[in-house]
Parts: C-alpha cells; structure tokens; sequence
C-alpha cells in the first residue's frame, strides 16, 4: 500500500532587538580622571560582554538560517516530487480532471467525490478487458486479504443462510474464539450487538461479528426456538488451507490455496506423516485457485534440488528464470492430482514437479493461468490487481489460456457427483495405484 503525507509547515520569524545606553555626567577633573579610568574598565568589561552576548546571537542566527535552509529545501524537493507539473500531464488527463471538476461544480445533485474519483480508477481497470485486472471494493479487498494471509480476526465459525434466509452456523473451528464462547452448530443468529440481523444479508452478518482482537461483542442466537445471548471475544483465527490423512498406507494431502501460512502448516503435516512411517504422498490441489506464487515456489523447492528451476518469468519479454535456493527438504514418491480448478500457483507447484522429477500429474487439464498479478491498496480500503508479468513453466512452455495437460488423464464419474467417497474419486484411486507400484 501506498501512503502519501501531506505535511504542512508553519515559519515563525523572531527579531531581538539589544539597546545600549551610557549617561554622562559632569564631575571635577580629578573625579573625572577616577571616572574615566574606572569608566574605561567598565567599558571594557560591557564590550566583552557585548561582543559575547553578539557572538552567541551570531551562532543562534547561523542554526536558524541553517535549518530554515533545510526546510526550504525540504519544502522544494517535495513539491517537485509531488506536485504535478501541468505542462507535462498528458492532454487527455487534462480533459479527464476537467469533466471531474466540471461535474463536481455543476452536477444538480450532491455527489461523493471520493466514491466518484475510485469510479475513475475502476472504469481504467474495467478497460484493460483483463479477466485478472479487476476493482475489488473494501469487503471483497478485506476478504481477499484474509484469504491469502491465512488469517482473520472474528468468531472462526462458517455461516449460510437456511429457506427461510435465516443466518445460521454451519461449522465451528476447533479451538476458535466461537467454540470457546460456547456457540453451536446450527444456532440462528438474530442479533449483533444491538442490531436486529434476521433476513440480513450474511456478508453483511459477518462483518458485523468480525472486529478488532480481544474486543467483545453480544451474540443473540435462536437455540431450539429459545433466544440465547453470548458474549464474543473476538481473537486471531487461523485459516486451514492443509489436511491429510492416510489411505491404505499412503498419505493424502489436501492444499486448498497457496496462502502465507500454507508452508508451515504442509511442514507439520510431513512431520506428522513420517512419524506414522508415510513415505509415499498424494497432493490434492484440485479446485486450488491459487494463491501466493512466491508459496508456491518455496513449496515445489522443499521437493527439488538446490538451483532448480520452478518457472520462468517474462517480464514485457525479459525472461528470467526462477530458481530454487535452499537444499530439498523431502524424497517422498509423490503423485500430484489436478482437475480443471486448479489453476495459478498450482499450476507453478504442480508443473515444477513434474518438469524436474517426472511428477505423475493425475485427473484432468489445468485451468490455465499464466499471469502475475500486482495489487495497490486504496485510501478507501478497496484495491486494484492489474496483470504485470506471464510466467512459463520450468521448460519454457505456455500456460495462459492453455492449461497443464495431466500425465494420466481420469475424469471423475456422475457416481462420484452423487455419492463423494474415495471409493468413488476414480482419480484418487489412479493416484494410489501409482505410487503403489
């Protein structure tokens, strides 16, 4: 995010002003001998003073010019830095800022600026046609956010709305702020605080539950027809993006995005296995949307050897080369499951495998996501994502629009649909006779 000060500065000018006044006075010539001796004595000493006193006033008035030589500057500098230079601003900007202080003026109706200005900045985005630039307004840019950071501040609880669009909890995390409150699973929420929130929309229900850490907030819910308040302390909850289990002696793990703390969370799933003598792994990245590519990079490298390559960057047709810089981390026999879901930072971490060890890649073709996305906060709390790079796979191959094609090509059937077991995924037991062999 980028953030702008608008810094204002107040000059204050002080003038001193030193008088020296000596009196004379007619005495006899013998006094007045004693009195210009002693006069003289005295004069002295008042020069000393004065040329001290004028000295140090001297230094004082050299601090000040200095400084206010520095502030000046200061001021200077900013203002080229900042201030449009109108003989430089294209012409069409011009015409651009014209209708938008025209319409300000003379639009019959109040108007809100701000909002206004942002309309702009979307209908710039909107004009690339680019299915990844888009305007993401503030709840879609906090949720966004949440997801990637893998993290968000509020109960930990999963809502949905019932037939009658009556807000209810679907899951509770284990050991989250909700499950300490003592909420349940299909509890009606019907009050926030003091606002009534029956037949609210449920992003607007979660907004109002989320909030700052360790502050509270009174939870009405409708239990077994009876109404029951709960008091919240809002705390950190922790978004699970890896799980796992083990099927017939081989491990299953599930990533769901490529989030901050998905290392972390893939690592003690691997401490996790090995402790029950697991070696051989499928990862499921299956409807993975993506995430974060630098995840994804230091995902591929705890599989790969140190200086391998996991992509390739094109940067406006400067190629680069992204490799790894720490040692592997695992030689687990791995097979990797995709479907037509899976799509960006999957792409990287499945084809990096594949390209470098023969990875079996199992299911159907990728998405097809080869674009880098660049974000910038707003002052409002909304963000912009615009598409600044293409990335290749490891051999240099093409992925935007075109998608990953599978090794062993499976397609889940309509039992599958119908009854979702891993007896059923036909895709994970193609996986699984892999790696047994």
């Amino acid at each position: 995010m980028e953030r702008k000060k608008d810094t204002s500065k107040n000059e204050e000018t002080v003038k001193r002003k030193t008088t020296n006044r000596i009196r004379h006075r007619n005495v006899d010539k013998s006094v007045k001998e004693k009195k210009v001796v002693e006069n003289e004595k005295e004069n002295t000493k008042k020069r000393e003073k004065a040329t001290t006193f004028n000295l140090v006033e001297v230094i004082i008035i050299m601090i000040i010019t200095a400084v206010f030589g520095i502030l000046v500057g200061s001021c200077v500098a900013y203002f080229k830095d900042n201030v449009i230079d109108h003989n430089s601003v294209p012409y069409e900007f011009q015409e651009f800022m014209d209708v938008y202080n025209d319409i300000k003026s003379d639009y019959y109706k109040d108007i809100d600026q701000k909002e206004m200005a942002e309309a702009g900045i979307k209908g710039m985005v909107d004009f690339l046609s680019d299915p990844y630039s888009s305007y993401l307004n503030y709840d879609d840019s906090n949720e966004l956010d949440e997801e990637l950071q893998g993290q968000f501040v509020g109960m930990g609880a999963t809502i949905t709305t019932n037939e009658k669009n009556e807000v209810y909890i679907l899951e509770i995390y284990k050991d989250s702020p909700g499950e300490k409150a003592g909420f349940h699973v299909g509890d009606i929420i019907a009050k926030v605080g003091e606002q009534n929130v029956v037949g609210m929309d449920m992003d607007k229900v979660s907004s109002l539950i989320k909030g700052e850490e360790n502050t509270k907030v009174d939870v009405t819910v409708i239990r077994n027809g009876e109404e029951k308040t709960i008091t919240l302390t809002r705390g950190v909850v922790e978004l699970t993006s890896v799980s796992y289990r083990v099927i017939d002696g081989i491990g299953y793990v599930q990533i769901t995005v490529f989030a901050q703390n998905t290392p972390d969370q893939f690592k003690k799933v691997m401490e996790e296995l090995k402790n029950q003598n697991v070696s051989s792994i499928v990862i499921d990245i299956r409807g993975n949307s993506g995430g974060y590519l630098q995840v994804a990079e230091e995902m591929a490298a705890m599989f790969l050897d140190k200086g391998a390559v996991v992509y390739q960057l094109d940067t406006k047709g400067k190629i680069e080369s992204i490799k790894t810089t720490t040692d592997k981390l695992y030689d687990n026999k791995i097979a990797v499951l995709i479907n037509g879901g899976s799509a960006s930072a999957s792409e990287i971490f499945a084809s990096s495998l594949n390209k470098n060890l023969g990875t079996p890649l199992v299911g159907d073709k990728t998405y097809g996501k080869g674009t880098v996305q660049k974000t910038k906060k707003l002052s409002s709390g909304a963000m912009i994502k615009y598409t600044v790079q293409e990335w290749y796979t490891s051999k240099g191959n093409r992925v935007n629009g075109l998608g990953i094609e599978p090794t062993e090509k499976v397609s889940l059937s309509e039992s599958y649909y119908e009854n979702p077991t891993d007896e059923n995924d036909s895709q994970l037991q193609k996986a699984l006779e892999i790696l047994k062999k």
